[in-house]
């Protein structure tokens, strides 16, 4: 069944059980409502009868059938959420599927224009990879999977240990979407880990002082000592006392006590919320991936650890209520024993959370990518080669454009040429061929499926000069912006590294002739380092460069054709030098001149 047909079928199953839960969440509102007024009929007739205790003990019944049917209730809206959540996200899928209209998170904050590629080729934004892509639910696994399109994988070993990772949760539809789902109930925000990690550098305050450790049970039990004295004595002033002493002891470390509360408040809903995605993972067997078989094996360590610190933190949070606060504070000196609860947690899991987090940030970038890859069962995976460095493809497109738009054409570099010169008209079809490229490279080199028949590709640093802007703010001009990526590119060659130079019309802001000596020139210059590339140009004259470097530069085409006064394109690449122009007849046609 095609994934448009299956989130179709998704909703349908979900707006139904949904009607269900809503149904029985009614039904127990109503029983909970007689349960109370059985308390309140019960109570009343306690006091009626003079205190007749069997209607006291008649009131435990509605008061005990009460408890269970509001735990009850909140069980089902907890699920109600859940299945609201998993209903937004397979409306979205089908929506994406349908329209090609992303309604995820498209990253548009990861956005860099100094980026070696990202901004050339569509990675963050608007219709970009990252919002087809994106099924994170967090902050920090939103930033991750930003991280993964922004530095692509330089060895073959790690990027087939991906492939394996993508392929094996491919299949596994509703786990990924519990996780998804789960993972965008956590509600993080943007100081919960930042201030966990504040915490955990923070020195122990109470965990080591000897003399805490001691007062925070003996004081309470000379505080009970104080009590029973003033009931047979009818003296109050060791109670009194030792009340005194309890409150000068919490006086003297509230400070240090809220310090700590301050960085870890309010965060039991986010740590309960990542043990559950940690149980969910260790519930998970891995098969044949390695990696996801390490990842199994720490979150089933971590699940139990994250939930303990989620019920100290809650418990730590009650320190809140007025009852609590002021009551069992004097009484057993509650802050103490809650901190120190949180200290001892932090001594035993301090070097391993860390760990924990980072399973989570990667299972939701393998979940977004697993879920890519499922969206596009027609997409292969590429084989990664490297013996030699080289691009070959066939049948490539463009990730972000559907299918049925979609013009596939062939690719090889590397084999052996170093450099491909695409020339043609406006609107033929060169600068898309070259995000075509780019982007299935992008999505090769960090494990995922690609848009095309075949493709081999060897692990390559990736640098495009495609959309350079000029900045008032840093009163940079066009030109020396287009120069300042090219510095970049060069920096970069000149590390050594194997790179893959994508160029669209470059040095536009000079004039022709310059322009033209200038690209030759850089063509030459690039060809002396470790690298193949693809320029596109309208300079039909860079053609001749195949001349001079047969083995190394080869020229290829997108052409236009003029027929009974409409101008066609095929968008099929061809070899040679683009003969044919365009740009008269189409201001001609638009009555510009």
């Amino acid at each position: 069944m095609a994934p448009l047909a299956i989130y179709e079928q998704q909703i349908n199953d979900y707006k139904s059980e949904m009607t269900q839960v809503q149904r029985r969440l009614s039904a127990l509102g109503w029983i909970r409502l007689l349960c109370f007024a059985g308390v309140l009929f019960c109570g009343y007739k306690f006091f009626r009868s003079d205190f007749d205790y069997t209607w006291l003990l008649t009131g435990l019944l509605p008061l005990a059938a009460f408890v269970v049917v509001l735990v009850r209730y909140l069980s089902q809206q907890e699920k109600l959420a859940l299945l609201k959540t998993l209903l937004d996200l397979n409306e979205k899928e089908w929506r994406l599927a349908a329209t090609g209209q992303s309604g995820f998170d498209d990253g548009n904050r990861f956005g860099d224009e100094q980026h070696p590629y990202t901004g050339d080729l569509d990675v963050f934004g608007q219709a970009s990879l990252y919002a087809h892509m994106n099924r994170t639910g967090t902050l920090m696994g939103a930033k991750a999977l930003a991280d993964a399109l922004k530095q692509p994988l330089m060895d073959a070993v790690h990027i087939r240990q991906q492939q394996e990772v993508v392929r094996e949760l491919t299949p596994r539809f509703k786990f990924r979407q519990l996780f998804a789902a789960h993972a965008s109930l956590i509600g993080e925000q943007p100081e919960d880990i930042p201030g966990l990690y504040r915490w955990l550098s923070m020195p122990y305050e109470f965990l080591n002082e000897k003399w805490i450790n001691i007062a925070r049970w003996l004081m309470p039990l000379l505080l009970l000592g104080g009590a029973v004295y003033y009931f047979v004595a009818d003296e109050y002033y060791v109670f009194t006392f030792f009340l005194c002493v309890n409150w000068i002891i919490l006086g003297s470390q509230i400070k240090k006590v809220n310090a700590q509360h301050q960085l870890i408040s309010n965060k039991e809903k986010t740590f309960g919320k990542l043990s559950w995605l940690l149980q969910l993972i260790s519930m998970e067997k891995a098969e044949n991936a390695t990696l996801l078989r390490a990842q199994h094996e720490q979150a089933l360590a971590a699940k139990t650890a994250l939930s303990q610190l989620a019920k100290i933190c809650n418990a730590l949070d009650q320190r809140l209520n007025l009852l609590i606060g002021v009551f069992l504070n004097s009484l057993v000196l509650y802050d103490l024993h809650c901190i120190i609860a949180l200290e001892k947690w932090k001594s035993r899991y301090k070097n391993e959370l860390p760990g924990w987090l980072d399973v989570i940030e990667k299972m939701e970038v393998w979940n977004s990518m697993a879920t890519f890859a499922y969206n596009h069962p027609e997409y292969i995976y590429p084989s990664i080669n490297d013996n030699e460095t080289q691009l070959v493809a066939t049948g490539v497109g463009h990730p972000l454009i559907p299918a049925a738009e979609c013009v596939r054409n062939d690719i090889g570099i590397g084999a052996p040429q170093q450099f491909l010169i695409i020339t043609g008209s406006n609107m033929s079809g060169k600068s898309t061929f070259l995000r075509s490229v780019g982007s299935n490279l992008v999505l090769g080199l960090r494990g995922m499926p690609v848009c095309a028949a075949s493709f081999a590709c060897s692990p390559m640093q990736i640098m495009t000069s495609m959309r350079i802007k000029d900045s008032i703010a840093k009163h940079t001009s066009y030109f020396q912006a287009e120069l300042l990526r090219l510095q970049q590119i060069v920096g970069v060659l000149r590390s050594g590294a194997p790179v893959f130079i994508l160029l669209d019309e470059i040095l536009k802001g000079t004039n022709s002739e310059d322009k033209l000596a200038g690209s030759r020139r850089l063509i030459e210059h690039f060809l002396q380092y470790h690298c193949l590339g693809m320029i596109a140009t309208h300079d039909l004259e860079l053609g001749h460069m195949e001349e001079t470097y047969p083995q190394r530069i080869r020229n290829y085409c997108f052409e236009s054709t003029i027929k009974d006064d409409q101008l066609f394109f095929d968008y099929r690449i061809r070899e040679g030098v683009a003969r044919n122009k365009n740009a008269t007849f189409l201001m001609q046609k638009m009555e510009i001149i």
